[in-house]
């Protein structure tokens, strides 16, 4: 089913998507991705699944999955929309790239405009961004090139405190560095 004036079409609930949607015919430089319909401007991911063991939540939004086909020049960003129960404020946002026929490819980690991440030789025109009155997280892609079609995932990770403090008990955990010192060039050891 095609919803109207979007082009996009919902797919069957999580677990049937992948079988029950046909390749779409598409023009030179148009990009699909996976996703739930929210408005006619966005849509949003309908599932992150685990993608890192080092993730510490994901998140889902119920609903069926919608199929979105991207124009080149729509430069709409791909929306991940958090349960009431989790506030997006407080979680970096992992956005993953699935190409057909290979594995996940992690593109960028986002918590603010001072804390992110991209992933190696992802280049710049994808960026990440948050709206946290709609408790959403967003990849953006600019420029849109043939190689963009694929699934796109997001994956919540752990707070940001929650992190820091890992971060600081594996540096406890750390055993110090041993440390050679060496006599100063103008000393002379007699024996």
């Amino acid at each position: 089913m095609t919803v109207a004036g979007t082009g996009c079409a919902t797919a069957p609930p999580l677990g049937g998507w992948r079988r029950m949607l046909p390749r779409p015919q598409r023009a030179p430089g148009v990009v699909a991705a996976q996703f739930r319909r929210q408005s006619s401007h966005v849509c949003n991911m309908s599932w992150a699944p685990v993608l890192l063991a080092l993730l510490a939540y994901l998140t889902a939004s119920a609903g069926s999955a919608t199929f979105c086909v991207l124009a080149p020049r729509n430069h709409s960003p791909l929306a991940c929309t958090l349960s009431r129960d989790h506030d997006v404020s407080i979680y970096s946002i992992f956005w993953y790239q699935q190409r057909p026929g290979h594995p996940p490819r992690f593109l960028l980690r986002y918590f603010s405009h001072s804390d992110k991440k991209q992933g190696p030789k992802v280049p710049p025109r994808f960026s990440g961004s948050k709206d946290v009155a709609e408790n959403t997280g967003y990849l953006s892609i600019s420029e849109l090139q043939p190689e963009d079609e694929a699934m796109y995932y997001c994956a919540v990770g752990a707070q940001r405190w929650e992190r820091e403090k890992m971060e600081m008990e594996n540096e406890e955990e750390k055993e110090p560095a041993a440390s050679v010192s060496q006599a100063p060039p103008d000393t002379l050891t007699v024996n």
